[in-house]
């Protein structure tokens, strides 16, 4: 008997409807990058975020899972590949898991102008809206995106538990559409964090958020990585 289906008929979910499992995973901590360089673009993991998708896939190895999907940027689909890497499954690229598309604070703007506490960057920050970056996308445009490539995947593996390796906008994003809120970043999203969802192929459950206890207990340790 799958993990899922045992899982399903705990009790927990009285009903057993909520069979379908998507675990949300932000990548591992991405390499630094200056602004404008070509490594801007798609920065890798770095050697910290590569410790971090190692500590995941331990976590997760007794673990079963139907499949693996990872947006086409390297940091995503390189935690991806720590996940299959003793699985004999491939990793499923897709473009609509991508992170929010930043418009004018791409190549590494938005690092910088957030590790100078840019005035323009607090008013983002206040705002709580993607859309307050020029040429971003809209806030409503990503929410519709990952929520689309949610079902998508859900009903592509009914049934089934899949792993989602995407990026801390993207899971608040789908937390956003659920909640109904205004703003859309919700909540702390770290790196290789689970978010795990169930759904019945119509309603979801959010059963937990920001999960790293693969890091190290957050309520004890300080420093989650050391």
């Amino acid at each position: 008997m799958s993990e899922t289906k045992a899982y399903a008929q705990t009790g927990r979910l009285a009903d057993g409807r909520y069979g379908t499992e998507l675990l949300l995973i932000r990548h591992g901590e991405s390499a630094p990058v200056v602004p404008g360089s070509p490594e801007s673009l798609d920065p890798p993991l770095s050697e910290t975020g590569r410790e971090q998708a190692a500590a995941l896939a331990r976590r997760l190895a007794g673990r079963d899972l139907d499949a693996v999907y990872s947006s086409d940027l390297a940091r995503a689909r390189q935690t991806a590949e720590a996940l299959v890497a003793s699985r004999g499954l491939a990793v499923g690229e897709r473009a609509d898991l991508r992170e929010v598309h930043l418009g004018d604070w791409e190549e590494g703007e938005f690092r910088r102008r957030a590790a100078v506490g840019d005035p323009e960057f607090l008013a983002f920050l206040t705002a709580g809206r993607w859309e307050a970056i020029p040429g971003a996308e809209s806030d409503e445009a990503l929410r519709d995106r990952i929520q689309a490539a949610c079902v998508e995947l859900a009903a592509a593996h009914a049934g089934g538990s899949v792993a989602v390796v995407c990026h801390g906008g993207v899971i608040n994003a789908w937390l956003a559409r659920q909640l109904g809120t205004h703003r859309s970043m919700v909540v702390s999203i770290d790196n290789t964090s689970v978010t795990s969802l169930r759904t019945d192929g119509e309603r979801w459950l959010l059963l937990g958020v920001n999960d790293t206890h693969h890091l190290g207990d957050p309520l004890v340790r300080s420093d989650p990585t050391g």
